[in-house]
């Protein structure tokens, strides 16, 4: 058989493939192994070598005991006994409210109570992402992706995994009432103001386009507001929180999305080109959603999972600790494409699974200054974005129509029908 031969024969589906070579329990050992080596090898290494834990929720408690003993907790070296502490980065009133906290607990103590917390959010995460059951979404091509999840975001203990837990849960409520899941986001954005990108669940769900618009617009306004009140009654540590922000969260710790990307073309934060770069992806990739679900008429927990996952692409800064469902998020996106004709499912399917395989070789064999989700983060944009085109070229008659007499369309809006 010649090599043109070779390409050109017709091959099945990777979900396909996958479920076909995983059959016996070897292969199937084998197959976890891969997909969940870069998190157990973490783990164990750390349990092994007797590594810290926890240091991200050191940072919070350590600034709250700064701010104890009457010191400003924006230390870039923080030292309180008996913790290993990452420099403290949140507004100062965060620090206030945990301050009572320590002083009944003490730190060790603090620690103790925060660990069953951490421990069920992450089983709540771990759960929503490979147990729950989704339409039309297999654990195979669920588990694709977790080559790319860090085992430090599941040591590191950042207050973001109980946020997303939160987030979750709430989320799973919208179908009745959407405001626990709003008080979570504005909650969250106190201590995080990047949460407020999860407003974009909100205009994924199923309820009428006009509601979703409201329901958005009006966290966006509320979530600005509290971080305008935050910053006006910071009080005089006002200017060095805003500088140790800019320094280790923006330069020294820039993420994985677009903060990453603009570093690794020179670009600073507060570049106008960074700014302009950012004022078109957010757009881009907020409708891309919106119409992957509302073209492809996507179930309501589909819409949901996506725009949990989507609010992590579109946070310019996401950090690991961000990625632990988002796998499934993407397999779900996939998935749409099985809609799609057999050829093109095919097609994204096995370039999902080589983004897998290509984070699993990342992962082991890591490159200097780079780690998988540098490489992966535009691999799985790219991914949502094609998908997202095809769903668009295959409603481009619905699309042109609203396009050229936007009247009847927007008025559906207005009245709420559509």
């Amino acid at each position: 058989m010649s090599l043109t031969e070779f390409f050109r024969k017709p091959r099945p589906d990777a979900l396909t493939w996958l479920q076909a070579h995983t059959q016996k329990k070897s292969t199937r050992f084998w197959f976890l192994f891969l997909i969940s080596f870069s998190v157990v090898s973490h783990l164990l290494g750390r349990l092994v070598k007797g590594k810290w834990w926890m240091n991200d929720f050191d940072a919070l408690i350590c600034g709250a005991d700064y701010m104890r003993r009457g010191l400003s907790p924006y230390a870039y070296e923080p030292a309180c006994e008996g913790l290993k502490a990452a420099p403290y980065v949140y507004a100062p009133q965060i620090g206030e409210f945990l301050r009572p906290i320590i002083e009944v607990t003490g730190l060790t103590g603090a620690r103790w109570l925060y660990a069953p917390f951490l421990i069920a959010a992450l089983l709540v995460i771990a759960w929503y992402g490979l147990k729950r059951s989704f339409p039309n979404l297999p654990l195979h091509i669920r588990l694709l992706g977790y080559t790319i999840v860090s085992g430090s975001a599941v040591s590191c203990g950042n207050i973001a995994v109980i946020c997303h837990a939160a987030a979750i849960g709430t989320a799973l409520m919208i179908r009745r009432t959407r405001l626990p899941f709003l008080l979570v986001v504005l909650v969250s954005s106190i201590i995080k103001p990047v949460f407020l990108t999860y407003l974009i669940v909100l205009m994924y769900d199923v309820r009428p386009l006009r509601s979703r618009l409201l329901w958005s617009a009006a966290g966006a306004v509320i979530g600005i507001g509290l971080y305008v009140w935050i910053s006006r009654t910071a009080g005089p540590l006002y200017e060095v929180w805003q500088k140790t922000i800019y320094d280790i969260t923006l330069i020294e710790q820039p993420g994985y999305t677009l903060l990453a990307w603009a570093e690794w073309v020179g670009l600073t934060i507060d570049h106008p080109a960074t700014l302009i770069a950012f004022a078109v992806y957010f757009p881009i990739m907020a409708l891309a959603g919106l119409l992957l679900c509302d073209l492809g008429k996507l179930s309501l927990d589909t819409r949901l999972l996506i725009g949990l996952g989507m609010a992590q692409l579109i946070n310019p800064r996401m950090m690991s600790y961000d990625m632990l469902f988002l796998p499934t998020m993407l397999a779900a996106v996939v998935m749409v494409a099985r809609d799609y004709g057999e050829r093109t499912f095919s097609q994204v399917s096995w370039t999902f699974l080589w983004i897998g395989v290509a984070g699993f070789f990342m992962a082991v064999l890591p490159i200097k200054d780079f780690k998988p989700a540098d490489i992966m983060s535009p691999a799985f944009v790219a991914l949502v974005l094609w998908v997202s085109l095809i769903v668009i070229r295959q409603n481009k008659d619905i699309i042109q129509q609203a396009l050229k007499n936007p009247k009847p369309f927007l008025g559906d809006i207005i009245q709420g029908r559509l």
